[in-house]
């Protein structure tokens, strides 16, 4: 037996299916359909909860069970989104479950992996193309031309053609109080969890090992992130010493300084991103950011680390859009019992599904977005 597999047999040993991790921990329910939290347990069948998954992967290392094309779905219909994990650690346990649910899909055959999953190791480098270069008439420069300035902005995938987003971005970079650059011409490899997804670590250790070196090289202290998924990996896997912080930060900083305009919109609800919340653990910043827009927040019932997924993580919006759309389902559920007719987040990821699968009379808002008009910008969000 391999060591990758022995140790994943002692890692799934911690999981004594006590059944903590289905349910919810305020003691109160308000409403039945809030009284489990796995998105695909809650959705689909035992094997799909965190316990069956933990069975899954010992059956795996210990060969008592064999790969399918349905053993396959049940890994891949799980959204990564931590809860599990982060419950254990919490309650009398510690199993570390996505590290286990990580490996189990290193180990899934590549005849097996999702079409859309399986290119994303293809995905790896930027396009020869992109809409970076819109930072510079922002004063951002250059960070390999100017050389370094200690705090520089890491665009991801997302990002890399969206001209609309760079703008609003430039535009309030342009006004904060620090000088930040980035690396425009020869952009760092755009990870975010894709390669996770797919069950390519190897080549995820690769990217991030490229990006740390280049920031050696550069001298850069800190690195303001867009993407939470971005966010988290950086935060995990990276050994330089800089400080990976998310561009909510960012923004929450900037508005306890310099005039802005107040936001007008009616009372809104946030719903936290899992890997900016139980990833990053950054939970204050971006409800410190609605508070400075002058906003009214209206809190889901299940929030800050005990919010539920949008359903778009592990690859499942890719895989499974269908599915995606039906975890999505269940947080919108709770977004209507609020009251709110707008829910703000601060993820792409997350905005793309709810959007995607929004109740009529709703409006889904990007934080950045928001932050752009405060601070005056008259452009196109997307």
């Amino acid at each position: 037996m391999s060591g990758q597999k022995e140790a994943l047999i002692a890692k799934t040993l911690c999981c004594i299916r006590c059944g903590a991790c289905r349910g919810v921990t305020q003691d109160k329910v308000p409403d039945l359909s809030f009284s489990t939290q796995c998105p695909c347990g809650m959705t689909l069948f035992g094997a799909y909860e965190p316990a069956g998954l933990m069975y899954c992967a010992r059956g795996i290392a210990q060969g008592t069970l064999a790969w399918s094309k349905e053993l396959a779905e049940v890994v891949y219909a799980c959204t990564l989104c931590g809860y599990c994990d982060d419950l254990c650690r919490r309650s009398i346990r510690c199993t570390p479950a996505i590290e286990i649910l990580e490996e189990l899909r290193t180990l899934v055959p590549t005849a097996l992996k999702p079409k859309t999953l399986a290119s994303a190791a293809e995905t790896i480098r930027p396009p020869l193309r992109n809409r970076l270069s819109l930072l510079k008439s922002f004063g951002i420069a250059d960070v390999s031309e100017a050389g370094s300035s200690g705090t520089i902005f890491f665009p991801d995938g997302t990002l890399l053609n969206n001209s609309p987003k760079l703008r609003e971005i430039g535009h309030i970079l342009a006004r904060g109080t620090c000088r930040v650059g980035c690396f425009i011409e020869e952009p760092l490899p755009p990870v975010s969890t894709a390669l996770i997804n797919g069950g390519y670590k190897e080549l995820l250790a690769g990217c991030v090992a490229e990006i740390d070196a280049r920031l050696s090289r550069h001298g850069i202290r800190r690195v303001i992130v867009y993407n939470p998924e971005s966010l988290s990996v950086l935060k995990r896997f990276s050994r330089h010493r800089a400080s990976f912080v998310s561009i909510t930060r960012f923004y929450a900083d900037m508005l306890k300084g310099g005039k802005r305009k107040r936001v007008k919109l009616p009372p809104v609800t946030y719903h936290d991103p899992c890997h900016l919340g139980r990833y990053a653990q950054d939970y204050t910043s971006p409800r410190e950011v609605l508070a400075g827009l002058g906003l009214q927040v209206r809190e889901m019932w299940r929030s800050r680390e005990n919010s539920l997924c949008c359903g778009a993580g592990g690859g499942v919006s890719e895989a499974n859009p269908a599915l995606a759309g039906t975890y999505a389902a269940h947080r919108w559920r709770e977004a209507r019992a609020t009251g709110a007719r707008v829910l703000v987040t601060a993820c792409p990821r997350c905005h793309a599904t709810l959007a995607d699968n929004k109740p009529r009379g709703f409006t889904v808002a990007d934080i950045t977005s928001l932050v752009a008009q405060a601070w005056g910008y008259k452009g196109k969000s997307r």
